[in-house]
């Protein structure tokens, strides 16, 4: 089983928060990662978004996640007595494995969540059984 590695893990931990500091993102959104016969599920939690405030790159072997969104201003002389709910900008970055077929990565958005399919390679997929004789 092949895993992608996300930037969270201790040893990259005050590099990655640095990173992303300086690349003025506010916050890290959370994800789940599914594994299938054919394909990696990256999913990650960002409800209150557009499809039209995501970025999504790949450099290589690692793939990006990220988004600008401004605070909404419309009401700025409301008075609120509790405001929870905050828009800032993310950034989420995955290094992804040789066997992914980079150009047949898609990514959708509903409900809140961002869905990437990350498809392996055809090679990648061939199982077959060998009978001792």
């Amino acid at each position: 089983m092949t895993h992608l590695k996300f930037y969270r893990n201790p040893a990259n931990f005050h590099r990655y928060y640095r990173n992303q500091e300086e690349n003025g993102c506010d916050y890290t959104p959370s994800a789940n990662v599914q594994e299938n016969e054919d394909n990696f599920k990256l999913e990650i939690a960002v409800p209150g978004y557009s499809k039209k405030d995501f970025r999504i790159d790949l450099e290589k072997d690692l793939l990006t996640i990220s988004s600008e969104k401004e605070e909404n201003k419309e009401n700025e002389n409301m008075t609120y007595t509790r405001r929870e709910f905050g828009y800032g900008n993310f950034c989420r970055s995955f290094t992804l494995p040789e066997t992914i077929d980079s150009e047949n990565i898609k990514a959708d958005y509903k409900n809140g969540i961002l869905s990437i399919t990350l498809p392996k390679k055809e090679e990648v997929k061939i199982k077959k059984e060998i009978k001792i004789a």
